[in-house]
């Protein structure tokens, strides 16, 4: 599966897909758009405990350009992709590129991010200091100084944004029943 990767033109695919790299830039990919790629049964609850995907191991962060971890940083908003590895993420596992950055929330609690009210929020958006310095660094790697820093901001800005006692999973609730303002915010930063 990893020869999907092979011979990706990031470059060719930004000249193609003009307002696809823009969506990129504008970080309207959203880390809940990243898992069901891998994996469409990722959906949380039982089901996803015997999900079979294929695109489990370090052969994955590889075929999409990167080290392990960072695939599955990805998905937990702490990194922003390249364009290039969107690009291939795009190709290994057969999702549109644009399917990828409809920047539409995907409201399904995913399994290992709604314990933590933290983790949840990151979830749902890519900071805008992730976004910024992946972006700022295009199409070289961000360096590590710098990404520490944005990921630093992120967290600091979640933390500050969460009220004490709050409960992620009622705030998922909430918001998946409709019962929270359709016109806010989604996440504190946007």
């Amino acid at each position: 599966m990893s020869q999907r990767t092979v011979g990706v033109d990031a470059d060719a695919l930004a000249t193609k897909y003009p307002s696809l790299f823009t969506r990129w830039q504008n970080g309207d990919l959203r880390p809940t758009a990243i898992t069901p790629a891998f994996d469409p049964q990722a959906r949380g609850g039982r089901a996803a405990l015997f999900s079979a995907s294929p695109f489990v191991g370090v052969w994955v962060d590889e075929a999409c350009g990167a080290h392990e971890p960072a695939v599955d940083r990805w998905e937990q908003g702490l990194l922003y992709p390249t364009w290039e590895q969107l690009c291939r993420l795009s190709a290994l596992t057969q999702t549109p590129l644009a399917s990828l950055l409809t920047g539409e929330e995907n409201n399904q609690p995913l399994l290992g991010c709604i314990n933590d009210p933290t983790g949840f929020v990151l979830r749902h958006g890519f900071h805008p200091a992730i976004v910024a310095t992946t972006v700022k660094s295009h199409p070289q790697q961000t360096s590590l100084g710098d990404m520490a820093t944005a990921i630093h901001k992120a967290i600091t800005d979640v933390r500050a944004s969460i009220q004490a006692g709050t409960d992620p999973h009622t705030a998922f609730l909430t918001q998946l029943l409709g019962e929270s303002d359709p016109t806010g915010p989604r996440t504190p930063w946007q």
